[in-house]
C-alpha cells in the first residue's frame, strides 16, 4: 500500500485543494487507515473539462482500437491491485472480511474482457431496409459520464460502471465513496495512467455537496450512481434541471421464498446464510425477509440459528473472523433500533454469533447477527431495507399468500424462489414483482454479468450489465438514407 492515495485529473495524481480528512477502521474508529484527499470545486471543474476535452479523440476511435486500451488499463488496475495490496487497504477502510475484499478488488483486473463482447454486440448498427429507403441504427456515446459509488463494493461497481462507459466511447468522472476512498482512488490512478489524459478522471471529499456538484455540472452528460433510494431521488432531481439521463441502481427489501417441497439441510441453510449476510447485510441483493411454510418455521429458525452461531464479528484480517462491522455507526444504530422495536412488538430475536474479544472493546461499528422470528409485517425490520446482519423469518399458508406479501413492497430489485418443482418456479417468478429473479440461489454470488439489472419500482431506474446495461451508456441515432434527387 505504498503508493500515495490521490485525485485522479487529467492523467494525473493530484492533492485535494480542499485538504485531506481522516479515514478510519471501522472496527477500531480510533485507528486512523488514511488521509483523504478533498477536492476543491475548481478541482471539480478540471475533471469535468478534462474529461469533455479528452472525449471527441476518445469517441473517434475504432472500437477495436478502444477495447484494445480499456482492456490494458483493466489489467494495470489488476497488478496495481496485487502490487499495493489493495485489498488489505479496502478491509481497513470498509470492515469488510479479507476474502471478499480480495474478490471486490481483484474482478477489477479481468472486467474489460468480460465486457467487451457485450459491447460490441450491444453497439453493433442495425440496417433496415423497404420503403424506398435505408434506414440505420447506431449507438453513440453520451460524453462525459459522472459515475456515483456505493462504498459496499466500491471496486467491482467502479468497473461496472467504468468499462461499459469506455467501451462505448464516453470518458468519465469518478466520485469514490467517502468513507473508503482508497481503493477506488488507486485503481482509478492505475486505469488513467493506461489510457489517454482525461478519460479517467477522479474526485472525492467528505461532503455531499460535491456529488451535487457533480451530477447537476453543466459540463456532464450523464449520470450512472448507485446507492440508496433517498440519494437516488436527489440525483434524479438534481440532473433534471439538464434533462440528463440517470441510470439509479437502489435499495432492496428482497425477499426470498423457501417452497413447501423444499428439505431443510445444511446445504440450504448455508446458501441462505450467505446470501443475507454478505457484507455484513450490507448488500442490496441480498435476501432480506425469508418466506417459509408455516410448518416449517421452527426447523428454518433452528438451522438458521445453530449456522449464525458459527459466526465470528471483528476485524475482518484476523483468520478466524468470518463478518465485519458495518461501516458507519448510524447503519448500527439503524438496525439495532429495529431490532429493540421487533421485540417490543413480540417477536423473538436470536443472536448467537459471536464477536471476537479483542475487538469487542475497540468502539468499533460491530453488529452480532439476528435472526428475528415472529415479526409481524409491518415491523420495520420486515418493511424496510435494513442493510445490516438482520433477517426476519415469516411463516406463510401457501405460495400465493407468500407472493402478495413478497410482493407488498415499495421496492423490486431482486427476489428468489426456493423450490425443485420447476413449474412452480415457473410460475413463481413471473408472478414476483422485481427485476432479477433467482431460483434456488440469490445475490452478489448468483448474477450473470451477460444479463441485464436493474430495479422496479423504487429500487431503481435503468439497467447495468449485459448488453443492455452497454447500451445505457450510448443514445441511439436513426440515419434515414433516400435515393438521390
Amino acid at each position: 500500500m505504498g503508493d500515495a492515495i490521490g485525485l485522479v485529473i487529467d492523467g494525473g495524481v493530484v492533492p485535494g485543494e480542499a485538504g485531506t480528512y481522516p479515514v478510519t477502521n471501522p472496527v477500531r474508529p480510533a485507528e486512523v487507515v488514511l488521509e483523504a484527499p478533498s477536492a476543491s470545486g475548481a478541482q471539480l471543474d478540471r475533471a469535468v473539462a478534462a474529461a469533455r476535452a479528452a472525449f471527441p479523440s476518445w469517441a473517434a476511435m475504432a472500437p477495436d482500437e478502444r477495447a484494445e486500451l480499456v482492456g490494458k488499463a483493466s489489467a494495470a488496475a489488476g497488478a496495481a491491485v496485487e502490487s499495493q495490496d489493495l485489498a488489505t487497504l479496502l478491509t481497513r477502510e470498509h470492515g469488510k472480511v479479507l476474502w471478499e475484499a480480495q474478490f471486490d478488488s481483484g474482478t477489477i483486473g479481468g472486467m474489460a474482457a468480460a465486457f467487451a463482447p457485450l459491447a460490441a454486440e450491444a453497439l453493433a448498427p442495425r440496417s433496415l431496409s423497404g420503403g424506398g429507403r435505408r434506414t440505420s441504427v447506431v449507438h453513440e456515446p453520451y460524453g462525459v459520464v459522472a459515475a456515483l459509488l456505493p462504498f459496499n463494493w466500491p471496486v467491482s461497481v467502479l468497473g461496472n460502471k467504468v468499462f461499459p462507459a469506455l467501451l462505448a466511447g464516453n470518458t468519465i468522472v469518478v466520485k469514490a465513496p467517502p468513507f473508503c476512498p482508497g481503493a477506488v482512488l488507486a485503481v482509478a490512478a492505475a486505469l488513467a495512467d493506461a489510457l489517454p489524459p482525461g478519460v479517467v478522471n477522479a474526485v472525492n471529499g467528505p461532503a455531499p455537496e460535491l456529488g451535487e456538484m457533480l451530477v447537476s455540472h453543466p459540463g456532464v452528460d450523464m449520470v450512472s450512481f448507485t446507492g440508496g433510494v433517498p440519494t437516488g431521488r436527489a440525483v434524479m432531481a438534481a440532473a433534471s434541471g439538464a434533462v440528463r439521463p440517470v441510470v439509479l441502481e437502489l435499495g432492496g427489501n428482497d425477499p426470498a421464498i423457501v417452497a413447501p417441497d423444499v428439505d431443510i439441510d445444511d446445504a440450504l441453510v448455508d446458501k441462505i446464510v450467505g446470501a443475507s449476510f454478505i457484507t455484513s447485510g450490507q448488500v442490496c441483493m441480498a435476501i432480506k425477509r425469508l418466506y417459509v411454510p408455516e410448518g416449517k418455521v421452527r426447523a428454518v429458525v433452528d438451522a438458521l440459528v445453530a449456522r449464525v452461531g458459527t459466526e465470528v464479528v471483528g476485524d475482518g484480517l484476523a483468520p478466524e473472523v468470518t463478518m465485519g462491522p458495518v461501516h458507519r455507526p448510524a447503519a448500527r444504530q439503524r438496525v439495532e433500533a429495529m431490532l429493540e422495536e421487533a421485540a417490543e412488538r413480540g417477536a423473538r430475536v436470536h443472536r448467537p454469533g459471536r464477536v471476537r474479544e479483542e475487538d469487542a472493546s475497540a468502539g468499533g461499528y460491530l453488529v452480532s447477527p439476528a435472526i428475528v422470528e415472529g415479526a409481524p409485517d409491518d415491523a420495520q425490520i420486515v418493511c424496510e431495507e435494513q442493510f445490516a446482519p438482520a433477517l426476519p423469518v415469516l411463516g406463510y399458508r401457501d405460495v400465493d399468500e407468500a407472493v402478495r406479501r413478497a410482493n407488498d413492497s415499495p421496492y423490486g430489485l431482486c427476489a428468489s424462489i426456493w423450490t425443485a418443482d420447476e413449474e412452480l418456479a415457473a410460475a413463481t417468478t413471473s408472478r414476483l414483482e422485481a427485476g432479477t429473479v433467482f431460483v434456488n440461489n440469490h445475490g452478489t454470488a448468483a448474477m450473470d454479468h451477460r444479463a441485464p439489472f436493474g430495479g422496479w419500482k423504487q429500487s431503481g431506474y435503468g439497467l447495468e450489465l449485459g448488453p443492455e446495461g452497454m447500451l445505457a451508456f450510448t443514445r441511439p441515432k436513426t440515419i434515414l438514407q433516400f435515393p438521390a434527387p
